[in-house]
């Protein structure tokens, strides 16, 4: 059974609000079965709401955490807030019927500094309390958190899959997995199918974002993208895979038009994965 292919909807506006309206059946009618809601405000409208019920797509949410949202800030204020934000997000996304919150939820983005070692270790060790208590109203919830290194140029807190993993780790919780972004590893891991391969045989790979080095669509950049997704059925991922692209104006798109139409650009990426998935298929039922 082929994974859930999902698009994020940044991929046509800069956030979650009235021009969302509309996407997620568009997003049904191109074939995707999943969509991932750019969480910018934590709540959904009446009228998307019952969109996405209506579309029969499954959900996803990814948290966006600009300046203000920070669970491991060493202001008391900005954890609260913070974890008010994220909590709303899981009623809605509790709601919706949304299996997984993803995102860098252990920092905001745009958080990068130095520290002496004691006050690393106090920003880390605000992180794993805030996940801890995040887990356990994900779990109230019926969700799962996926938490996703990002890169140097967004945070110093998590850059690799490694240090995320060191991270579930210390936060302790079945719910809690990691969410592996190919955009992301390309600017960090050593060796990107290394690391994944190892993310995936730790069993807590719970998210999948299938981007291009230049945030394009999967199957364009030089991700190897065969050995990728290949590695994806070797192991047994099942979870969502989506893509993440980004319409002018919106967190990571370029400054120039470097990809097609979104349109374009989305039928991409859905055709190349449906059809390596297809063909991936068709291998394991070979005799």
């Amino acid at each position: 059974m082929m994974n859930p292919l999902g698009i994020n909807l940044w991929n046509w506006c800069a956030g979650l609000g009235p021009d969302c309206l509309g996407l997620p059946a568009r997003a049904a009618r191109m074939g995707f079965t999943a969509v991932e809601l750019p969480m910018t405000v934590p709540e959904v409208s009446p009228a998307l709401r019952q969109e996405l019920a209506e579309s029969g797509l499954s959900v996803t949410l990814c948290a966006a955490l600009g300046p203000g949202r920070d669970l491991s800030s060493f202001d008391p204020a900005v954890r609260s807030a913070t974890m008010d934000y994220l909590t709303a997000c899981l009623e809605t996304g509790r709601a919706l019927g949304a299996g997984v919150l993803c995102g860098p939820l252990y920092a905001g983005g745009g958080k990068r500094h130095w520290l002496d070692p004691e006050d690393k270790k106090r920003e880390w060790e605000l992180a794993v309390t805030g996940l801890r208590e995040l887990a356990r109203r994900a779990a109230d919830c019926g969700m799962a958190l996926s938490l996703e290194p990002l890169n140097r140029y967004r945070t110093s807190v998590c850059n690799t899959s490694a240090q995320v993993l060191e991270l579930i780790g210390h936060i302790g919780a079945p719910n809690v997995g990691l969410h592996f972004d190919t955009y992301h590893a390309c600017l960090e891991e050593k060796d990107l199918t290394g690391a994944l391969a190892a993310a995936l045989g730790s069993g807590r790979v719970n998210h999948f974002h299938a981007c291009a080095n230049n945030r394009g669509a999967p199957g364009q950049g030089i991700v190897p993208w065969e050995e990728v997704l290949g590695l994806l059925v070797r192991h047994g991922y099942s979870g969502h895979i989506t893509m993440e692209t980004f319409a002018l104006g919106g967190l990571d798109s370029s400054w120039i038009q470097v990809h097609q139409d979104p349109d374009e650009l989305a039928l991409a990426g859905l055709r190349y994965l449906q059809d390596f998935f297809s063909r991936a298929s068709g291998a394991v039922a070979a005799p």
